[in-house]
Order: C-alpha cells, then sequence, then structure tokens
C-alpha cells in the first residue's frame, strides 16, 4: 500500500514524502493550527522531518495511514489526515488538520470522504472515529458533511494549551456506510 493515491475531484492523497517537511513546516505554525490540534507550537523546524519520517515508519509497520493532502487545482500540499488503526477492535481514529490558505474549499470533507471510504472497503474497519475540540465548530461541520454522527461530548478529555478542553465525538458504522453506498431506487 506504500504507493497507494485517494483521488478526489478537488484534491488527492498520497502517503507522506520527504519533501513534504517544508509545506508542514510552512503550514503548521499557524496560531489556529496550534489552537485546535497537538501540533506544537511554536513548529519548531525538525518537527517537521520527524513527523514525515515516524508517520512513513507506522505506514510500513500497518499501525497508522497518514496522508499528505494535495489540492489539484494549485497542485499544492494542503494539509495531512490520518487514519490510526486498533486492529483488535476493527476501528479507527481519525486526525487531521488543513493550512489556513487552503480553509473554506471542501477539502477536508473531501479527504474526509475519502479516508472513510479507504478504511471501510481496504481496511476493513467496522468503525470509524473522530473528536474535535468544542470550540472548533468548523471541524463538527466537516465531520457532519462526511455523514458521521455525533455521539458524545467528552469532558474536559483532553489537556491542550495549559488547560482541560472538552471535545465532541462523532462516528460512522460500516452498517451506516454501506446503507449511505446503495442505489437511490
Amino acid at each position: 500500500m506504500k504507493d497507494l493515491v485517494l483521488q478526489g475531484e478537488a484534491l488527492f492523497m498520497r502517503p507522506l514524502e520527504t519533501r513534504d517537511a517544508a509545506d508542514i513546516l510552512a503550514l503548521a505554525r499557524a496560531k489556529e493550527i496550534a489552537d485546535n490540534t497537538f501540533v506544537p507550537s511554536p513548529y519548531p523546524p525538525e518537527a517537521a522531518d520527524e513527523f514525515v519520517r515516524t508517520r512513513r515508519e507506522l505506514w510500513s509497520k500497518d499501525e497508522a495511514y497518514v496522508f499528505g493532502i494535495i489540492e489539484k487545482r494549485s497542485d499544492c500540499f494542503a494539509g495531512c489526515m490520518g487514519l490510526h488503526p486498533v486492529q483488535d477492535h476493527f476501528r479507527a481514529e481519525v486526525g487531521y488538520w488543513i493550512g489556513k490558505p487552503f480553509w473554506g474549499r471542501g477539502l477536508a470533507t473531501t479527504a474526509l470522504r475519502l479516508l472513510i471510504e479507504f478504511g471501510f472497503e481496504t481496511l476493513k474497519l467496522n468503525r470509524i472515529e473522530a473528536g474535535h475540540f468544542a470550540s472548533n465548530t468548523a471541524s463538527g461541520r466537516v465531520m457532519q458533511k462526511a455523514n458521521m454522527s455525533f455521539e458524545a461530548v467528552r469532558r474536559q478529555a483532553f489537556w491542550h494549551r495549559d488547560r482541560f478542553k472538552d471535545a465532541h465525538w462523532y462516528a460512522i458504522l460500516r452498517e451506516d456506510y454501506e446503507r449511505q453506498c446503495l442505489p437511490k431506487k
């Protein structure tokens, strides 16, 4: 699966490459990324190289699948999205961020739909879940548009930037995905 590419109308997703580190470094330094993710802040230059290296290692062991998101229109690296399986339970957690210059273009929703398809069709998962900080409502809209169902507020679930934060949790089950994929009569 090392050469896997997921194709959408406005983007494609591929495994991270060493050359992506420079783009990751430039995009991940935005305050808004740090506010809504666990991306380090300030983002040190060596962190991007380490991120790419470790994600490539996890991919080679089938422990995580982190993709670079490439916007087709501009041919630019726009962000990352990953699927982190828990093999014994046939489920996985999604994590992602989109660089601020690419916000509002529908890239996160398209990428999440492609990742969900990959999880159910290729990895044969039963459940895919994702969460976002309560303050990041845009991420919640992405999950809703990708047909994930809201499940819970996990109160003070994360320690982030020196305070506890609530998380909103979403999921989609294989049966939901299959029902959505059935042809309409």
